[in-house]
């Protein structure tokens, strides 16, 4: 076996078997990854550099391959690390789960390189991948397939909707100023501690599509986009709550205008709700 494929077989280890992050986001100097929540992919960089022990014309096309599977290893390291819930990340769903632990690694190794490589002085090369979380099949898909339903398994919210009939075609909660992290399947609630939107109350069809919630990092561009519709309602978070601080608390006052607007619980089942976060 050359240098070239032992690189490559140590590299292909390590992305294997790497240790989770408490964050979504890694990095060192062999390259980075994380998630932008906005855009809903996972990106990780790789950067390899030459080996001095191969031919000239061999170093290049080696310190690609180093990279490319550098990249995969830090993917691979930063969707363990995405919180799934306010009380678990995928790597503890994934270590009692062989099933989508296995599934999860092979879907990375069909991660598509965004745009050339770029080399640098030192003849390194550093390679950009990137991967959508949501979509049929995809990481999203089988991480809630055991906790999204096809239809909504709540049919009807509880606590007092307000008197006067609200109307909302989406909704936007504004959480900046509150450490909120982001994670695949967050809950909202209300100060009584009654759940008003999670997976519970989703399509699992929607889900996919969009995710159980978008992120956006203003209100004004959240309004505008698709998800929310026309006639978003925009409610303030009044703090954060669970392990890992990926669920909201809203006031029961705001609760009582999501209710309503919510009677029939269709712009919660199409999951057309947006988190506004720093």
């Amino acid at each position: 076996m050359n240098a070239v494929s032992k690189s490559m077989v140590t590299l292909m280890a390590a992305a294997l078997g790497v240790t989770a992050q408490i964050q979504p986001v890694v990095s060192s100097a062999e390259g980075s990854g994380a998630v932008n929540w906005q855009a809903r992919t996972i990106e990780a960089k790789g950067i390899g550099a030459p080996n001095p022990d191969l031919p000239e014309a061999a170093r290049r096309p080696g310190a690609i391959r180093a990279a490319q599977m550098i990249a995969l290893r830090n993917a691979i390291e930063t969707i363990r690390g995405i919180y799934l819930n306010s009380s678990t990340t995928v790597q503890n769903f994934m270590t009692t789960n062989d099933v989508v632990s296995t599934r999860i690694d092979g879907f990375v190794k069909g991660f598509q390189q965004q745009g050339r490589e770029h080399y640098m002085s030192d003849g390194s090369v550093e390679i950009t991948m990137s991967i959508p979380l949501d979509g049929i099949g995809g990481i999203e898909d089988m991480l809630l397939a055991q906790t999204v339903s096809a239809t909504p398994s709540k049919t009807q919210l509880v606590g007092p909707a307000a008197p006067k009939e609200v109307v909302f075609s989406g909704l936007i909660i504004d959480c900046r100023g509150l450490k909120v992290k982001p994670a695949l399947s967050p809950k909202v609630i209300d100060e009584s501690g009654n759940e008003i939107y999670g997976s519970a109350y989703v399509s699992k069809d929607w889900a996919i599509k969009y995710g159980i919630v978008g992120y956006s990092k203003d209100v004004n561009d959240a309004a505008k986009l698709e998800r929310v519709g026309d006639k978003p309602g925009s409610v303030k978070e009044i703090k954060a709550s669970g392990d890992n601080l990926t669920d909201i608390v809203v006031s029961n006052k705001d609760a009582e205008d999501i209710r309503s607007a919510a009677k029939n619980l269709k712009f919660l089942s199409e999951c057309r709700v947006i988190f506004v976060v720093d």
